[in-house]
């Protein structure tokens, strides 16, 4: 029978080093493991944006009381919706936020999403602070092609206009169109006189990388449809935007 006091001290001061080995190891493993794991996971923010940017067009293109002209919707080569842009205004506006924005190649297919950032004043008498749901239709090659550049200006880049309602435009061809991208805003509350003119859009490479866990090219997600992974939302982001088109596509004679 072994007596305790004559056991082997450097076996006992090994013990407590083997257990802190261990526990750094599972540590470390933990580390690696959410590493991997994390990009699979959209940020909240931008999970949000793709979440509500859905709701927002679906609710705008079903709406039975304000149609919006098929030859608008067919020649849309891209749309970007800004759910909950943020708007202020004393005398003079200005407007930021993010949105999200997507494309659709020659076959009709809409593209995974990509984020657009907003920024800028507009002139005019306007009062209040308020959150609008913005969507532009960018229905030319020149306003498709203008989203790769590091910043561009609405209306002076890029031409804009309220966008037309079916009712009212008289907008039935392709040639009707004469803007590059037309813009659609809803909201409530006190907000007057608004304008996008001055505006500017970017693309945000920031809201990408927090997106899919690192940064892409915008022309690879938006042109070639190619993302790493693609999070549950941003596939019913997709086939909200598929599915009305394919309803148009049966309404139409």
């Amino acid at each position: 029978m072994s007596n305790p006091s004559n056991t082997d001290p450097d076996s006992q001061s090994a013990r407590p080093r083997l257990g802190r080995l261990l526990l750094h190891l599972v540590l470390i493993s933990g580390l690696i493991v959410g590493s991997l794991a994390r990009p699979a996971q959209a940020g909240d923010k931008q999970e949000g944006k793709v979440r509500n940017s859905r709701w927002v067009y679906e609710e705008v293109l079903q709406n039975p009381t304000a149609r919006l002209p098929a030859a608008m919707l067919d020649a849309t080569k891209c749309v970007a919706i800004f759910p909950g842009l943020k708007e202020a205004a004393i005398a003079f506006g200005g407007r930021h936020g993010t949105g999200v924005i997507s494309c659709r190649n020659d076959e009709g297919a809409w593209s995974p999403p990509a984020f657009l950032k907003l920024s800028g004043g507009s002139f005019g008498l306007q009062l209040g602070f308020q959150a609008s749901d913005i969507m532009m239709f960018f229905v030319t090659d020149k306003a498709a092609k203008t989203i790769l550049e590091p910043q561009f200006a609405l209306g002076g880049d890029v031409s804009v206009a309220a966008g037309p309602y079916s009712d009212t435009a008289g907008v039935t061809t392709a040639k009707d169109l004469t803007e590059d991208i037309y813009i659609y805003s809803k909201a409530s509350g006190l907000f007057a006189g608004a304008s996008f003119e001055g505006t500017r859009l970017a693309m945000s490479g920031k809201a990408i990388r927090k997106y899919y866990g690192h940064y892409i090219w915008p022309g690879a997600i938006l042109f070639e449809h190619e993302v790493p992974f693609m999070p549950a939302e941003a596939q019913e982001f997709i086939d909200g935007l598929q599915q009305i088109s394919w309803e148009q596509e049966l309404e139409r004679p």
